[in-house]
């Protein structure tokens, strides 16, 4: 497996990927950071974003939520969420969506606990705009 990083990439839900990659790009707590084969050893935080990943001139990408990363040399394990790909995503739907929560967020009547909720998942659609405008 020299030159390569086994990827693992899981929701509560499903198992999103298993395989072998060249590369893996991601947003963690601290910024966006690349894996690549021997890496250090790692643990940190994913954030809502754009996940990256591929071998030779195929790059995959999906949109993902909060969740979590095992760096180690040669495999990647991630937790996240959701991991949805751009043809999981209806830009006119996630649109109206993004300008629902938006308004709910910035709603002062509402408690600021339930508009904090409105703002993570204001995040989280985001992060898939991002990966519908890549």
């Amino acid at each position: 497996m020299a030159g390569r990083l086994q990827l693992e990439v899981a929701t509560p839900d499903r198992l999103v990927f298993s395989g072998e990659v060249d590369f893996v790009t991601a947003v963690g707590g601290l910024g966006e950071f690349t894996v690549l084969p021997n890496h250090s050893p790692l643990l940190t935080t994913i954030v809502p974003g754009v996940l990256r990943f591929g071998t030779g001139s195929e790059v995959r990408k999906f949109a993902v939520g909060w969740g979590y990363a095992e760096v180690r040399p040669y495999k990647v394990l991630m937790l996240v969420e959701f991991a949805v790909g751009r043809d999981e995503i209806d830009p006119k739907s996630l649109e109206e969506e993004i300008n629902e929560t938006y308004n709910k967020a910035n709603n002062p009547a509402l408690p600021e606990e339930e508009r904090e909720v409105y703002r993570k998942q204001l995040e989280r659609l985001k992060a898939k705009k991002k990966l519908v405008a890549a």
